[in-house]
């Protein structure tokens, strides 16, 4: 691959405007081996040495990082910015004998290690060593978009509830149409087939993550608090939507002051927003994050936040009512006289969201409810970007995600074995993949271009 050459394309951060979409990516690093590395922090120095304006942090484990980009209103320059973020570090990595694995769980096993930090030690007391580890085994994607004007306070960091409003409507239609789209979205972005060796479901990180009854694992990071990380349900007001942000804190305040009662509270989270790590969440920077998917080769997250963006700003701009109704079930993301119809939540958490996670497309009823989400998407979306949303429709035809190719290219080259890969056959897998990973970022980035011409 070639080096970026010093007229690397800066994005300048701008006060933030409506209707701008952002996004953040995690990765695990292994090394030439294919084996996890813990040497992120050593890829992040060196990126902040070359250019500080690269969006890149550490994360729980000392095997992650994490790159993000400043908020845009045209998809493809924050997107840009963050491919040569990523294909600079790439270079970067190469030199320190390290890669980039481009999927949501490294498929053989390992013992992590935790970054310091205090925010991670307190989950690590209040989850306890084993659940904690699962943060550093499971690597995801955020889409983010702006909140409707009016009802969030950029100084003051809060939500507000807008009363007889139009756009307090809005808001709750848009987090409710994230809701609805979670089981669709996270179908597109799978790339976690495997978790510590072991093939446990196609979503194997939004299993283990999430956790809980309705995912049938007890075992999963937030089974035990569902509230504060698993998908929640529809809401029907603004107040109704700022009380579960109250639930959620007080919540969390118990369970810290139970492990750690010399910390003050509002010291550790001076900003009670950051206390949510649900797959939807209203974000302390004034945007609606959707947090439940994968990450996955750029190609295939800039389709679905292409979809994203142009789904959300026509219900926001449009303010087209999200309305759950039980004929959503056979009809969903049905537009009629501004009434976006979508299924019950408790059809999408209870069904759709274990049948994402677990069959797939192999499920026909969630094959096609993801084909009427991209459907409903696609509608929004400008012709232009046809090229790329591309992945998402070509999955669709073939009805493949990218968990499903990597369990068909594992069983081609007989790694699997009673559901089992061995941790021999598991760096040879995360090499194939990884290096993969910087001509994604080049096609993609070609793409991109082409839209700005």
């Amino acid at each position: 691959m070639k080096l970026i050459n010093k007229t690397y394309t800066k994005i300048l951060k701008r006060p933030l405007k409506k209707s701008k979409t952002g996004m953040e990516t995690e990765f695990h690093i292994i090394n030439e081996k294919g084996k996890i590395s813990n040497n992120a922090e050593k890829i992040i120095s060196d990126l902040k040495k070359y250019d500080k304006s690269i969006e890149v942090v550490k994360e729980v484990g000392k095997n992650l990082i994490e790159f993000g980009c400043y908020p845009d209103v045209a998809t493809y320059n924050p997107t840009l910015h963050m491919i040569q973020s990523l294909q600079y570090a790439v270079e970067v990595a190469e030199k320190k004998g390290l890669l980039f694995y481009p999927f949501a769980t490294y498929p053989g096993k390992f013992k992590p290690k935790l970054s310091k930090g205090s925010g991670y030690h307190i989950k690590q007391k209040i989850f306890g060593d084993k659940r904690v580890d699962i943060s550093c085994r499971v690597a995801g994607f955020h889409h983010h978009y702006d909140l409707p004007k009016g009802v969030f306070d950029s100084e003051k960091k809060e939500f507000k509830v807008l009363k007889k409003s139009k756009l307090g409507r809005s808001l709750v239609s848009s987090y409710n149409f994230e809701i609805a789209a979670d089981p669709a979205i996270t179908l597109f972005t799978q790339s976690s087939p495997f978790y510590q060796g072991k093939y446990l479901a196609k979503d194997s990180r939004m299993v283990v993550y999430r956790g809980g009854a309705k995912l049938r694992y007890k075992e999963g990071l937030y089974s035990n608090y569902q509230q504060l990380g698993a998908l929640p349900p529809y809401k029907h007001t603004s107040t109704d939507l700022l009380s579960s942000l109250h639930k959620r804190w007080n919540r969390w305040e118990k369970e810290m002051k139970k492990v750690t009662p010399h910390l003050d509270f509002n010291k550790v989270y001076p900003n009670k927003l950051d206390i949510s790590w649900n797959p939807i969440k209203i974000n302390k920077h004034g945007t609606l994050e959707q947090r439940g998917m994968d990450v996955n080769f750029l190609s295939i997250l800039v389709a679905v936040t292409v979809l994203l963006k142009f789904s959300l700003k026509k219900i926001q701009r449009g303010f087209i009512e999200v309305i759950p109704t039980d004929f959503g079930i056979e009809e969903p993301f049905k537009l009629e006289s501004n009434i976006l119809y979508v299924p019950p939540h408790t059809y999408v958490r209870n069904k759709l969201q274990k049948w994402s996670a677990y069959k797939g497309y192999s499920q026909k009823e969630m094959y096609g409810y993801a084909k009427a989400f991209f459907n409903f998407a696609k509608s929004t979306t400008p012709v232009r970007y046809k090229k790329i949303i591309r992945p998402v429709f070509d999955m669709l035809s073939s009805q493949k995600s990218t968990s499903d190719r990597i369990l068909d290219y594992t069983k081609y080259k007989g790694y699997l074995v009673d559901n089992k890969i061995s941790n021999k056959d598991a760096s040879e897998l995360a090499l194939y993949y990884a290096n993969k990973f910087p001509k994604d970022l080049d096609e993609t980035q070609k793409k991109l271009e082409w839209l700005m011409i």
